[in-house]
């Protein structure tokens, strides 16, 4: 191998590095009992760090009123901008609503309004496709939640 080429290779190995790293987040995704982000109901907060994961709301299931997000990566697929989507069956099945991560018309105050009020069971973020890479399940499907 040249001198060149091993230059070369190594410069795409760091531009790779450094992508990985620039890219990285941590964000939550609160889900609330009541309309309008109220949290006298109840909540339910799961933290995420990867997009393209399927993940199952076993310990709030068919309880979501109203989510609210923060942090969440913005840029994807989709016009560029990543999205996050709702589901009303397990593992990311059944009817299936999505937002903007920017949220420009305010995040969903009452899942009534879309045809899925206390029916989601589980969402993704969408941020190069719409297919779940994997899927995660927090507690067990029979969790007897205390909320």
């Amino acid at each position: 191998m040249t001198f060149s080429s091993t230059i070369t290779c190594l410069s795409c190995f760091i531009t790779l590095i450094v992508t990985q790293v620039v890219t990285a987040w941590s964000g939550s995704v609160t889900f609330y009992y009541n309309r309008w982000h109220d949290k006298a109901g109840g909540t339910y907060t799961y933290h995420i760090d990867d997009s393209q994961q399927c993940i199952n709301l076993s310990c709030f299931n068919d309880r979501a009123t109203s989510p609210d997000w923060s942090d969440i990566v913005k840029w994807g697929a989709f016009d560029g901008k990543s999205r996050i989507a709702f589901y009303t069956g397990k593992d990311c099945t059944g009817t299936v609503s999505d937002w903007d991560i920017k949220h420009p018309n305010g995040y969903p105050g009452n899942f009534f309004l879309d045809g899925i009020d206390k029916q989601i069971s589980s969402f993704m973020i969408w941020q190069f496709d719409k297919k779940a890479k994997s899927t995660s399940l927090p507690c067990p499907w029979d969790f007897e939640c205390c909320l």
